[in-house]
């Protein structure tokens, strides 16, 4: 316990509060409860509130923060998530958070890393989120043991395994979501996983891509996506893959969906370079050149040669993980990347041939990549063939790259040779790579020639100005050929050096100078990854050969080679200077030059028009005065930049055309931590994100909204005032979290701190509505809706931009689409996450929900024995008496049923408002999920309670009008989705006789007639139906109690089906028989709380039966009563489930999860 003095505030807790508390979060000695809900406030806010010591606050400061903390919990206002709860304060390691997403990788290795973290997360009381959209799919190649691969729901049921053996800190089982992309090959097993009943810990969802949703518009198909390869693996009908989804939902609640490049555009994902949702493996030509550890390589090699990795890459160190920087003070600017910014691949691929689209910029980049591939822009990352021209601008490589330290030779060329004269020739071509050879590459490529056919020769073109460049080259060719070569003179000044030779001139050729004309020259391709000084050497001799200090302000280099030109440009780039290519062409001229051959011919020589130009300009033109320079007098025609502060250097560019360039070979790689590389200049995504960031975690608490509503001048309305001050608290509690959480893994930690999310969301919703005599199925109810949340996400963002200012803002907020605004402290602030057993602490509503029921029976242990209490919903009592409607009868009433419905005596203004979830139409509840969605950073958990007459298509409006209203996702919950389907009237016999299926039973009559009784059970109203086989002898039995799938109905349908298979199968006794010795042992079995009194007294369900079939038996051939149909029995009373800590039948589904309304026990 703290040492400080505690508060003397108390807080009011209900009967289930203080069970829940008891059962689940007060401390425990030897097995016994030792603290009261006040002292778990109190160690809650205490430890929590010792963050705040990290930011120089006095022990005076921090105790008045550990006092408002407690205030907010103590009195109801907020509570954070369950894990906080349980172990902040208590010294026990483990965690606070809920939720957790694991990556899962598409090895043996990295899967079972992945069922260790969650083990371990689970453990210390997370729930885990896993993408198995990475896994290959079933019965594709496994190169390292020549198998195949089980697929992504083999390894599913491993996970669901895995979970069954792990206890969450002894205090819950471990919830799980996994997810899979609909164009995953093996969407369609995925989808039906959990028809068998076989996966029991995992609630799952499929990523639905737009590219699915409008072919299901169109009626046409899509393709599915091999993980591995990032080939097109086949097609599917949109219609098929939608139908199924719809048909499993309706029968198990599974799969719900999520809307996947919706949540991309979304804030759910903020920074997005660190891992958005998984794509379809977008990809690049296999001749981009990519930035490594050995300079710049191309795609398509490193695909070949490093398919399984040994290679690092770039990374701009703008999403460079904040661990790989070295910062400047506390100003939190970066100066420098370690090991130059590059990062390990894991993989490299050939994606096959898939079609394909080529951006420009306006400085000349280009780059050709599939439509989908992304780009980082300066809104974030963007797909290609989405880009705005003349909108965007994409992010160009900001820091010097890596070069090849190895300076091997660059090429074997002998240097001893026999001639076709026969003579022995000597050359001593440079065995390695050096500055010198990079400058004799550069001259050459920039104002010389290469010959290798007729007459082979190097040749090189000097200028009257290049005496001293001359000099050099030669004095460094001279060696390398052997003996020195005339210098020939000719017109104007100009100069040549010619080296003959084939092995000469082939030396060259090697290096990659080709023997073409001007228009066709490139880079030498070996330059690309020579070490530095090679690079560095390369480029001075090429400028001082071609390039033209045309003004103070600028150095250019001009070609009729665009590509030459290109490949200069990134090979600049990768030495941090940054320069533009600009199309100079103009029209054809003729004549520009005349002559007369000796044979007294003339001739006329003209110009194509055809001119590029690379410029460098400001900043990037003194870098590379520095770093480069030239080998003759052109320097000294540079003069200083003015007004050089005033030359910025954007390392974005804006994009000049987007264009279709038609299907190629495309290829991707994988690096695992920044998920990027750096592809001819642009910075850009890889395959194998994540849906949500990899070892993520959010912090989550949640508002208790029906504390504000106040009553002034008789009008109630919310105090925003009130709300304000406890939000703004509220998001400060869960910053401080953040830094005293002790998260189980490291990569977990790292991740956390450096984006920092906390959820804020709402609960107590239903509760608001009521005391504000507002409807939920109302229009008015949706406008509340957004108001609240945006004033919410408004108020929380601000507080968040307020820490910033006070502690700084959260590491990678540099990288984040909030970068150009206000530096906020948390990459994401607002969250409607499910409240589960916070929201009965509170006492009110689960989050946004309707309430399941307006009141319950509570079964509680005492000194004097077991006592059973009903329970009403608070808001819904004090109304009633504020209104005038309440008395006994009613409330009792109101306690058979669950809610308003059959109830005489309620003002048709009450039965407006107070409407259980099943008493909503779908449609509301998917408006309302979208009303709160629409101001609310990450998803809102909102489960879409339909009745068990719901229909297939009833569940397919739901996800339709989910996309349709721009919700993130949706999950839909039927009645009798969870557990076998209950029978209706009309297929009873036929399901029966399916059912039973055994050898030598009677054989079921199209038609019988029967009875249907009703009579009120211990746990619910059951509807008992006797049927005779026409000859006035029982024939079937059929009992409904409670909802269909539900463990009571589960019973109640085997007690059913039990005493119909004794009356139809082979027995020497006659049913009537048969019955009366069912009911001799049936009779008088006692349950837990019996009901009625004296001679009516129905001691539990078996009893009930017993009561009804010896009732038949005296009335067999009476008129039938007319039969009462299940969806009225659930109309009349709202019956949960039998829940296995208490025994009650008041275990519902909310929010994603079963929960109890009686002792707060969940499944999550």
């Amino acid at each position: 316990m703290p040492s400080e003095t505690r508060p003397s505030k108390v807080g009011r807790w209900s009967e289930p509060a203080l069970r829940v508390l008891r059962e689940r979060y007060l401390a425990r000695e030897q097995g016994q409860v030792r603290e009261t809900p006040e002292e778990m406030c109190w160690r809650v806010a205490m430890a929590i509130a010792s963050a705040e010591r990290r930011f120089g606050r006095s022990p005076a400061a921090v105790g008045e923060v550990a006092a408002a903390f407690y205030d907010l919990m103590v009195e109801g206002f907020f509570l954070p998530n369950s894990p906080t709860l349980m172990n902040a304060g208590k010294e026990n390691a483990l965690q606070y958070s809920a939720c957790y997403v694991l990556p899962v990788g598409d090895s043996m290795e990295e899967i079972f890393e992945s069922v260790k973290a969650a083990a371990i997360i689970q453990q210390s009381g997370g729930g885990t989120g896993f993408a198995f959209s990475r896994l290959r799919p079933k019965d594709d190649v496994v190169h390292s043991t020549g198998g195949r691969a089980s697929g992504p729901v083999s390894f599913l049921r491993v996970f669901n395994a895995a979970t069954e053996a792990v206890k969450q800190g002894g205090a819950r089982r471990g919830a799980n979501m996994g997810i899979l992309r609909v164009d995953h090959p093996d969407v369609i097993e995925f989808i039906e996983c959990k028809l068998d009943g076989g996966i029991t810990n995992f609630n799952i969802s499929v990523a639905a891509t737009d590219a699915f949703m409008e072919a299901l518009a169109a009626d046409g198909e899509y393709d599915l996506i091999n993980p591995r390869t990032g080939q097109v693996a086949g097609r599917l009908r949109a219609r098929e893959v939608w139908d199924r989804i719809v048909r499993a939902a309706w029968r198990t609640g599974d799969p719900g969906m999520i809307f996947i490049d919706r949540i991309n555009r979304s804030p759910a994902n903020p920074t997005p370079d660190l891992g958005l949702i998984e794509a379809t493996n977008p990809c690049i030509s296999g001749d981009a050149l990519v930035a490594t550890d050995r300079g710049l390589l191309r795609m398509g090699a490193i695909a070949e040669r490093h398919r399984e990795g040994g290679l690092a890459v770039k990374v701009d160190q703008r999403l460079l993980p904040s661990r790989l920087m070295v910062w400047e003070g506390t100003n939190n600017v970066p100066l420098a990347a370690y090991g130059q910014g590059c990062l390990p691949i894991s993989r490299a691929f050939c994606s096959g041939e898939r079609e394909t689209v080529t951006v420009r910029t306006a400085a000349g980049f280009e780059l050709t990549c599939t439509p989908d591939h992304r780009l980082m822009t300066d809104r974030g990352w963007v797909q290609a063939g989405t880009l705005q021209v003349g909108v965007d601008r994409v992010w160009i490589q900001s820091d010097p790259g890596a070069f090849e330290d190895d300076a091997t030779p660059a090429v074997t060329v002998p240097s001893e040779f026999i001639g076709r004269n026969g003579r022995r020739y000597r050359h001593a071509l440079p065995p390695r790579w050096s500055a010198d050879l990079g400058r004799v590459l550069g001259w050459l490529v920039g104002a010389g020639w290469l010959r290798t056919a007729t007459y082979p020769r190097v040749g090189f073109v000097f200028g009257p100005e290049d005496s001293s460049a001359l000099e050099r080259i030669a004095g460094v060719m001279t060696p390398w050929f052997g003996r020195p070569v005339k210098v020939w003179t000719r017109a104007r000044g100009v100069r040549h050096l010619m080296y003959p030779g084939k092995f000469f001139s082939g030396f060259f050729e090697s290096l990659g100078v080709r023997a073409v004309g001007a228009r066709d020259k490139t880079v030498p391709e070996t330059l690309f990854r020579a070490p530095r000084p090679a690079v560095v050497g390369f480029l001075q001799g090429l400028f001082s050969a071609g390039g033209t200090p045309d003004s103070p302000r600028r150095i250019a280099l001009t070609s009729k080679s665009r590509e030459l030109l290109r490949g200069v440009q990134l090979l600049l780039l990768n030495l941090g200077i940054k320069s533009s290519v600009m199309d100079r062409s103009r029209a054809p001229r003729e004549g520009l030059f005349r002559y007369r051959t000796k044979s007294g011919e003339l001739r006329s020589y003209g110009s194509d028009g055809v001119l590029f130009e690379l410029g460098i300009f400001g900043k990037s033109r003194g870098l590379f005065l520095r770093e480069i320079g030239f080998l003759n007098d052109k320097q000294r025609r540079l003069g200083p930049v003015r007004y050089a502060g005033s030359y910025a250097q954007k390392w974005s560019d804006p994009v000049a055309a987007v264009v279709p360039a038609g299907p190629r070979a495309v290829y991707d790689l994988t690096e695992p931590q920044s998920h990027s590389l750096i592809a001819n200049g642009f910075v850009v995504h890889q395959c194998g994100e994540q849906p949500l960031l990899p070892n993520d975690a959010c912090n989550l608490g949640s508002v208790n909204v029906a504390k504000f509503a106040v009553e002034r001048a008789g009008r109630w309305e919310l105090d925003w005032g009130e709300l304000e001050r406890v939000v703004r608290l509220a998001v400060r509690f869960l910053d401080d979290v953040i830094e005293v959480n002790p998260y189980p893994l490291e990569q977990v930690d790292e991740m956390v701190k450096a984006n920092r999310r906390v959820g804020l969301g709402v609960m107590g919703w239903a509760d608001l509505l009521f005391t504000l005599g507002i409807p939920y199925d109302s229009e008015e109810a949706l406008e509340l809706a957004e108001r609240l949340m945006a004033f919410v996400k408004d108020k929380g963002h601000d507080q968040s931009a307020r820490l910033a200012e006070e502690r700084g803002p959260f590491p990678h907020w540099a990288r984040s689409i909030y970068r150009h605004g206000r530096p906020l402290r948390n990459a994401t602030v607002t969250t409607i996450a499910p409240t589960g057993t916070i929201s009965m602490i509170a006492g009110c509503s689960s989050g946004i929900e309707p309430v399941f029921a307006l009141a319950f029976e509570h079964r509680v242990k005492g000194p004097d024995g077991e006592r059973v209490l009903p329970f009403f919903s608070e808001t819904f009592e004090r109304l009633a008496r504020r209104h005038g409607f309440h008395s006994d009868a009613l409330m009792t009433e109101v306690a058979h049923r669950g809610s308003l419905a059959g109830v005489e005596g309620v003002p048709a203004a009450a039965r407006a408002v107070f409407k259980t979830a099943h008493e909503i139409d779908a449609i509301w509840h998917v408006r309302h999920q979208a009303a709160f969605q629409t101001h609310t950073d990450n998803g809102v958990s909102k489960t879409i309670n339909l009745p068990e007459r719901a229909t297939e298509e009833d569940v397919a409006a739901a996800y339709r009008q989910a996309w349709d209203l721009g919700c993130l996702g949706i999950t839909v919950f039927r009645d009798g989705s969870k557990g076998s389907q209950v029978l209706n009237v009309g297929l009873r016999g036929e399901g029966a006789a399916a059912d039973t299926g055994q050898r030598g039973v009677k054989p079921r009559p199209h038609s019988l007639t029967g009875a249907t009784y009703r009579m009120e059970t211990p746990i619910g109203t059951a509807f008992i139906t006797v049927n005779d086989n026409g000859g006035g002898e029982p024939f079937e039995v059929f009992v409904q109690v409670g909802k269909a799938g539900s463990d009571t109905m589960a019973v109640a349908e085997a007690l059913g089906r039990l005493v119909s298979l004794v009356l139809r199968l082979p027995s020497p006794l006659s049913p009537r028989q048969r019955l009366e010795a069912a009911i001799s042992q049936l009779s008088f079995i006692g349950g837990g709380q019996p009901t009625g009194f004296g001679a009516a007294k129905v001691l539990s369900l078996p009893d009930a039966l017993a009561r009804i079939l010896a009732e038949h038996i005296g009335t067999s051939r009476a008129t039938p009563a007319p039969a009462a149909s299940p969806a009225s029995a659930s109309g009349l009373r709202r019956v949960g489930d039998l829940c296995r800590e208490c025994g009650q039948a008041t275990l519902v589904y909310e929010e994603g999860c079963k929960k109890c309304l009686s002792c707060g026990f969940n499944e999550c």
